[in-house]
């Protein structure tokens, strides 16, 4: 699994980086996107007093984030699911916790 990441610049230097001198940063950088906003995302709800499913809930998908950065490997998609929909059940859809919900489920997404 990788992307390419096309940068029409000049690239100078002794080496070539990522897999045959092809440069992949767009992945690794919206996943750690990702996790920060999820880190928010859970202070978020903690701060709002949320029920505590929800918080659990933002926990395990900020802590499915972490490992998945940290493994270099994409997040388990049935556990960022049941996490996003027991966070975002009965969140006001313009409250600050649903837009970061939408974010999170964007850049998971691609869409």
């Amino acid at each position: 699994m990788g992307g390419n990441y096309t940068f029409n610049g000049n690239i100078n230097g002794p080496a070539n980086f990522g897999d045959n001198g092809v440069i992949n940063v767009g992945q690794q950088d919206a996943a750690e996107r990702t996790l920060r906003l999820a880190t928010q995302l859970a202070q978020w709800l903690r701060d709002e007093g949320a029920a505590p499913a929800r918080v659990e809930a933002a926990e395990v998908l900020r802590g499915e984030l972490d490992r998945a950065v940290q493994e270099r490997r994409p997040a388990e998609p049935g556990l960022i699911r049941r996490s996003l929909e027991t966070i975002t059940l009965g969140l006001g859809a313009g409250s600050s916790g649903f837009t970061l919900a939408q974010e999170i489920s964007r850049l998971l997404t691609g869409s």
